[in-house]
């Protein structure tokens, strides 16, 4: 699997089965991007259902795709004057487990954390809940984007591994203690 950032909660993760985009719109870069796959964390309401192509998820549900499996759970949002919903999705591809929270800026509640399970890599928001997400989680990597990933490393104190992209296997987790802090460039 590899794994590119391009700024604020816009991912490529290149899995065997699929490319899966995810928030596009939060990035310059985002709408040049293809992929098989695209996933929205916030979408604003009323939505209309209608307007939804093939290839795109952006509410709660189960899918599955090309081996893919994808598990979108809503997530409350903190204001309820804002117009929108927030997923959290939770995908299995090449054996890993990818957990994209998007924006949120609160703990998640024990049933989403239930729904969403076992994490081998989670993708946090740079905002100060993301040692509280990470701790209640507990990934083998944490990304951070949304915001400052600073931010992210004050939080947990772990010293931050940074690379252009993250090309890793389910193997290469499989001998690791704690949590790896990898912070991608875009």
């Amino acid at each position: 699997m590899i794994i590119n950032w391009y700024g604020g909660g816009c991912y490529k993760i290149q899995a065997s089965g699929a490319d899966i985009v995810v928030d596009p719109s939060t990035s310059p870069a985002g709408g040049r991007l293809k992929g098989d796959l695209i996933i929205k964390t916030k979408t604003e309401l009323p939505l209309d259902i209608n307007g939804l192509s093939d290839t795109e998820i952006s509410v709660p549900g189960e899918y599955e795709t090309s081996g893919v499996k994808i598990k979108g759970v809503a997530i409350p949002t903190e204001d309820s004057r804002e117009n929108v919903l927030k997923t959290a999705y939770r995908i299995e591809a090449d054996g890993l487990s990818i957990a994209l929270l998007g924006d949120v800026s609160e703990e998640l509640s024990e049933d989403a954390l239930d729904d969403l399970g076992d994490i081998d890599i989670l993708f946090v928001p740079g905002k100060p809940i993301s040692g509280k997400l990470i701790k209640s989680i507990d990934p083998a990597v944490a990304i951070p984007g949304w915001g400052d990933p600073k931010v992210v490393m004050n939080e947990t104190g772990q010293k931050p591994e940074s690379t252009e992209k993250l090309t890793i296997k389910k193997k290469d987790l499989e001998a690791e203690e704690g949590f790896r802090l990898v912070v991608l460039k875009s």
